[in-house]
């Protein structure tokens, strides 16, 4: 064993979890195996192809763990034989509940060709396993691939994982030397040692085979092995060609025709042997490791040829005998269809071009590759059937028409469905038929064109009545209750669905169906919860596509209805990252639409049009309408928002007409809504309570009690704003009761997407409603909520003040001007207010902070003249005998109201920092650690209050932070290989601390990685002028030994 590489195995013991990635061929399993010949303590997991099933994965985990020690018992062993709920996760906690009483000193765990089992289940099973193992148990996991755990960018950051490449295993010359000399015992000459380190690149299995070229042939020249007709790339043409010649032909006859003969297995053992050759396997099995044939070990006495080996003799077989090679594969088929591999035995008779068998099987194993989500695997055995035999088994077009409309080719989808459709008609395969149109029916399901679906559907169940086929008929009946419900006619779904559940005898669970009916009518809460338990639930499944019914999808769209703007956000983003994984521009579009409405909610409205726009140009490329109805909505709410009206009422106008088209009164309910919100924040009011009055109207022919509440909160607000306040105080009676009943208190006291934008453009008429005896006591308590108790007006509008850069305050959406403040004075009360918003201010201390060479006396009357103006700027409105609503009076301290009426960018800087610290390195800690950072302009009062000392510890505790976050920011990005956004922060922090040595550190580091030492050099040389001049003091070891590594000085 090389010491270098074993040094570097030996340095898992100091981490969480060893990473061990390079391609085929780079002695991973070698490199690992001689650890344990080495004495340390090790378990060892060789996986394969078979183990991407979680449940079959943990069990041979288990059985690993308890080969090599019997002390583990069969505890963990008993979750996976019996059906438990979460079974899987349930021994996995066994199991490290047992490890952790049976480890007691630094063991390693050897996950060995991890690759062969990573799924989406079996990654999120394995980063579970490995987040809570035993301290003194340390994983090594050799993959071909990069795991993609959400845990390793925080075990990086906490220096609990080593990661080992390519680079680290490949042999270098001194190695190369060493292992032809001492372990081969065929040394070399220094020119051909120089080039095959050249040639190779110290690749293990290139250096093998030129062993075995050596060794039956000393006379050999390493050159000859070598040359090829592109060296460019190390061609090894040459050495698979001497592989047939002097290896191969070298084997004695009966173990040529073995090895030839196995070849056209993906793995060998000995039944599926003993099928093909007729010959006793373990002895050949004996004999191929006896002579070193590239026979690798699977457990359970199942083996495989080393890859390189496998191609190459696979290839030669078919040289050698094309239709014997046939004729094997056609054994094989059968001796795995016969053993229920319906899966292997399709790749056999697809390699025996037996299209027809081939077919046959596929019709068998369709449905379940459709059902488990293997996608990949159904579209590769349909692309090699010839269009002739597909022709002559209309499933295999059924079957591509469902893979079509999965991955949003609806044109495609109906075409091939169609096909079935007129060969199963021409057959008088009513079954068949029945099937086909199903499958057009799905397609129009998924682009929501209910009128041809209808029609579809009507005609399948006609077709299948009378069949004792019950399962289809309450799948036709689901899907038929789906259309219902796209049309807007709730209780119509909600009888269809109850009928396909009496057919199943089904009484308990809920569906897609039953969430989007509780959605459309206004059961928001029992919908979410049901969604989240099954995010909870889907974590590392592999599922097929849903289109618009994925579960993020419809939870983003619920969290933004009720306010929850982050987690709108980040399960639209979740949506976005399944869009692209699954390569579904229809998942896709409708997540734009779900980040913009999440944009909307976080006050982001300039990014909520950008994401329309997305979504727009999504929705034109797969050619749904109706997706493009609700990107309308948003537009038109968004417009509105930004004071665009003739943008509104185009939006608007095109998304009514999709709607009206596709029969959704519901989403032409939610335009109208949006609409009427414009018109009315335009000021055309009446124009707007039309609207308003349609969309109330719509919302309760659909049967949607929050829809209906928005409406009446919206009517209530305009007819307020004419002076109508009787009305208004009884429209938002009609609010009330819902809200309460419903618990919709967010609607009222948050920003939502069917509410406000600022809630507090309708405090003075919940302020008014408390005066009406019958619903004061739930105002109040909504008025609690927002923070205001024995409040008794309101101007209408939030305050927002910007203290990270130039000072600007804002009543609603207007900014104060400068000249409305009168006094200086009074614009630094404000700022002092502001330093110090966490405590009330006494009089004289506000004297002593503003007027400090001024007597008593002065300074009492300056501050009376001064808190006047600064209550005129911000309500310019108020009566002199009316409440101040934004400064608050305690006795003798003054403050700033702590209500939402008041929005600070350094309280919401220092919010957005302490939960993004509170959720530790995940995705959405990086998202509220930029969407603080954005907030920092400048540092705190620079420009308006440079030298007070009142905003001086305000300013240094914000600088701090904003550099402690930019730097992790920094380091992320680094880590990830984002060196880009590495080196802008990095100049973001020296902007404000030219002396940060670390951020030089790090723009040596991404310099480095891109090997640009030019630039590394450069950005050190300016730290060390920086320091020096600043300081007085030269860069620390740890900035040398940056430069050190990088340079290779």
């Amino acid at each position: 064993m090389r010491p270098r590489v074993l040094n570097l195995a030996r340095q898992a013991l100091d981490y969480r979890v060893t990473i061990l990635q390079a391609s085929t061929g780079y002695g991973k399993s070698t490199a690992l195996a001689h650890l344990a010949q080495n004495g340390t303590a090790l378990f060892w997991y060789t996986a394969t192809e078979s183990d991407r099933d979680p449940q079959q994965f943990l069990a041979h985990l288990i059985a690993a763990f308890q080969t090599a020690s019997p002390t583990v018992n069969e505890i963990p062993h008993l979750f996976l034989q019996y059906p438990y709920p979460n079974e899987v996760r349930r021994a996995a906690d066994a199991l490290i509940n047992v490890l952790s009483g049976v480890i007691t000193r630094p063991t390693l765990f050897v996950i060995d060709d991890y690759h062969f089992a990573a799924s989406p289940e079996v990654d999120t099973l394995v980063e579970y396993f490995l987040s809570f193992l035993p301290a003194d148990l340390h994983a090594i996991v050799s993959t071909r691939y990069p795991p993609p755990w959400g845990q390793l960018p925080s075990w990086r950051a906490h220096g609990q994982v080593l990661e080992l490449k390519h680079d680290a295993l490949a042999f270098t010359r001194d190695e190369i030397e060493t292992l032809f000399r001492d372990q081969y015992a065929l040394p070399l000459a220094p020119h051909d040692l120089d080039l095959l380190a050249e040639k190779t690149e110290g690749w293990s299995a290139a250096l093998q085979l030129v062993w075995q070229g050596l060794r039956a042939n000393p006379q050999t020249e390493v050159a000859a092995l070598l040359s090829a007709p592109d060296s460019s790339h190390g061609s090894l043409d040459t050495l698979f060609t001497y592989l047939a010649r002097d290896v191969l032909a070298q084997q004695p006859p009966a173990l040529q025709n073995f090895m030839l003969q196995t070849s056209v297995l993906r793995e060998i053992d000995p039944a599926a042997c003993q099928a093909l050759t007729c010959t006793d396997c373990q002895q050949v099995f004996a004999e191929l490791r006896e002579r070193d044939l590239f026979l690798i070990a699977l457990g359970d006495n199942t083996y495989r040829y080393q890859h390189l080996f496998h191609d190459f003799l696979y290839a030669h077989a078919l040289a050698a005998n094309r239709a014997q090679v046939a004729e094997l594969h056609r054994c094989a088929a059968e001796f795995f269809r016969a053993a229920g591999d319906l899966a292997e035995a399709i790749y056999h008779l697809l390699r025996a071009e037996e299209f027809d068998q081939a077919g046959a099987l596929i019709e068998q194993a369709g449905e379940d590759a459709l059902r488990n989500g293997t996608l990949d695997t159904l579209a590769g055995w349909i692309e090699q059937i010839p269009a002739v035999t597909i022709e002559r088994r209309p499933a295999l077009l059924f079957y591509g028409g469902e893979l079509a409309r999965l991955g949003s080719r609806f044109d495609k989808a109906l075409s091939w469905h169609s096909q079935a459709e007129r060969i199963w008609r021409a057959a008088e395969n009513r079954v068949g038929i029945a099937r086909a149109l199903r499958g057009q029916a799905l397609v129009y399901l998924d682009i929501l064109q209910t009128p041809e679906a209808e029609k579809l559907l009507q005609e399948a169940l006609r077709l299948n009545d009378g069949t004792a086929d019950y399962e289809t008929q309450a799948r036709l009946l689901e899907m038929l209750a789906e259309n219902k419900l796209n049309m807007g006619r709730v209780g119509e779904a909600e009888n269809l669905r109850r009928q396909a559940r009496d057919l199943r005898e089904d009484i308990s669970g809920e569906d897609t169906l039953s969430v989007r009916v509780k959605l459309r009518t206004g059961h928001l809460d029992e919908a979410r919860e049901i969604l989240e338990t099954w995010v909870r639930e889907e974590q590392g499944q592999r599922l097929p596509p849903r289109g618009h019914r994925e579960t993020a999808l419809l939870l983003s769209l619920i969290y933004s209805a009720q306010g929850a703007a982050d987690d709108a956000f980040a399960t639209a983003q979740a949506g976005l990252a399944l869009g692209a994984r699954l390569d579904s521009p229809y998942i896709s579009a409708v997540a734009q639409m779900r980040l913009g409405h999440a944009h909307q909610i976080r006050g982001e409205l300039r990014e909520a049009l950008q994401c329309y726009e997305k979504q727009v140009a999504l929705g034109d490329q797969i050619a749904i309408p109706r997706v493009r109805a609700e990107a309308c909505w948003g537009l038109a709410r968004a417009y509105g928002l930004v004071g665009d009206l003739a943008a509104a009422q185009r939006a608007a106008t095109e998304g009514i007409e999709i709607g009206r088209s596709a029969g959704d009164l519901w989403i032409v309910a939610q335009i109208q809504l949006a609409l009427g919100a414009a018109q009315v924040l335009a000021a055309s009011d009446r124009q707007g309570i039309e609207t308003l009055v349609e969309a109330l109207i719509a919302f309760h022919g659909c049967g949607d009690a929050f829809g209906s509440t928005a409406a009446w909160m919206w009517l209530a607000f305009a007819d307020w704003r004419l002076g109508e306040r009787e009305r208004a105080l009884s429209h938002l009676d009609e609010a009330l009761v819902v809200a309460q009943a419903k618990h919709y208190d967010y609607l009222l006291t948050t920003r939502t997407l069917l509410g406000w934008h600022d809630p507090c453009m309708f405090l003075p008429v919940l302020i008014a409603a408390q005066q009406r005896p019958k619903r004061a006591a739930y105002v109040r308590q909504l008025l609690a909520a927002m923070g205001l108790t024995d409040v008794t007006r309101h101007p209408g509008y939030q305050v927002r003040f910007q203290t990270l850069g130039p000072f600007r305050v804002w009543r609603g959406g207007a900014q104060v001007p400068r000249q409305a403040w009168q006094r200086k004075k009074a614009r630094q009360l404000l700022q002092l207010l502001i330093a110090h918003r966490t405590r009330m201010l006494g009089r004289e201390e506000i004297f002593e902070l503003l007027w400090p060479n001024e007597s008593p006396d002065v300074a009492a009357r300056d501050f009376k003249v001064t808190l006047n103006a600064l209550n005129k700027a911000l309500e310019p409105g108020r009566a002199a005998d009316q409440a101040v609503a934004f400064i608050t009076r305690e006795e003798s301290g003054y403050g700033l109201s702590s209500g939402i009426d008041v929005w600070i960018d350094a309280h919401e800087f220092t919010q957005l920092i302490a939960r993004a610290d509170a959720l530790q390195n995940s995705d959405a800690a990086l998202d509220l650690y930029r969407r603080a950072l954005a907030l920092y302009h400048d540092d705190f009062l620079r420009l308006d209050a440079p030298y007070e000392d009142w905003a001086l510890a305000e300013r240094e505790h914000l600088q701090t932070l904003y550099l402690r976050v930019a730097d992790r920011l920094a380091r992320g990005a680094l880590e990830r290989g984002e060196l880009d956004e590495c080196e802008a922060w990095c100049r973001q922090i020296l902007a404000r601390d030219r002396c940060s040595e670390h951020a030089y550190r790090l723009m040596m580091q991404a310099a480095s990685q891109r090997g640009d030492t030019i630039q590394m050099r450069r950005t050190f040389n300016e730290c060390v002028r920086v320091l020096q001049e600043d300081l007085g003091v030269p860069p620390s070891p740890a900035t040398r030994q940056v430069l050190k590594q990088a340079s290779g000085t």
